[in-house]
């Protein structure tokens, strides 16, 4: 067993009257040199932007970047001509490559919630992509639904990158299973809502599990749940 706990309160915060962030590795202002990220991943904000708020256009260069949005929606606009509209329950992809530059925005009508996600990629450059899902009719209930993966396993946007996020929506009282992984990678564990417990730990809401060996655990809802589980190459 290799577990390495993290709070949400123990996350970095940002506050700027139309953004409110919380960090779990170093972004932007907040540098905290032992949470530099876990493996790939490199970035997990979790925002929300105030109605009709938002980024200008800036640049990326190759970085995977995920949106997973809970509430409201998400204008994105990019210089290679992308625009999309992403919903609750929707996942946006962009491989920022050799270069792009973007914009997102909270629609006019309500502020916008939602988790975003860096990965390094596991080549350098190439043609900026840009892709836009909706996962809201796939079961969830005590299973897990990948939603990005390096092979686009059950019908999973594709990224550059070995590895893959998933979600489940776990019943008050249910168990799901975390499996093992492949020699080399790691689990990191993020709790949208609810409280869980893994091998004696327990988790509340925007509570991160990192998993640094290859062994299986039992994820027990203590209540209605919904969590987020990453898998990523750790060299």
């Amino acid at each position: 067993m290799s577990f390495t706990l993290h709070r949400a309160s123990e996350r970095g915060v940002a506050e700027h009257g139309w953004l409110h962030s919380r960090f779990s590795f170093s972004f932007a202002e907040y540098h905290n040199p032992k949470r530099m990220g876990f493996g790939a991943l490199r970035v997990i904000n979790d925002d929300i932007v105030e109605a009709g708020k938002g980024f200008g256009m800036h640049p990326h260069q190759n970085m995977e970047i995920v949106s997973i949005v809970t509430k409201g929606a998400l204008e994105h606009r990019d210089s290679e001509g992308n625009h999309g509209i992403i919903k609750a329950g929707e996942i946006q992809y962009m491989s920022a490559a050799s270069g792009v530059y973007h914009s997102e925005h909270a629609t006019k009508d309500e502020s916008v919630a939602l988790f975003q996600i860096w990965i390094h990629p596991n080549q350098k450059g190439g043609t900026p992509l840009y892709d836009q899902r909706s996962f809201i009719q796939h079961d969830k209930t005590n299973k897990w639904v990948t939603l990005v993966s390096g092979d686009g396993r059950e019908d999973s946007i594709v990224i550059k990158q070995d590895a893959s996020i998933s979600v489940a929506e776990v019943e008050d009282g249910s168990t799901i299973t975390i499996s093992p992984v492949t020699k080399g990678h790691g689990r990191l564990l993020l709790i949208i809502e609810g409280k869980v417990e893994i091998n004696g730990q327990i988790l509340d809401s925007r509570d991160e599990l990192q998993i640094t060996d290859e062994e299986e655990y039992a994820l027990i809802a203590h209540t209605a749940s919904k969590v987020l589980l990453f898998d990523v190459p750790m060299h």
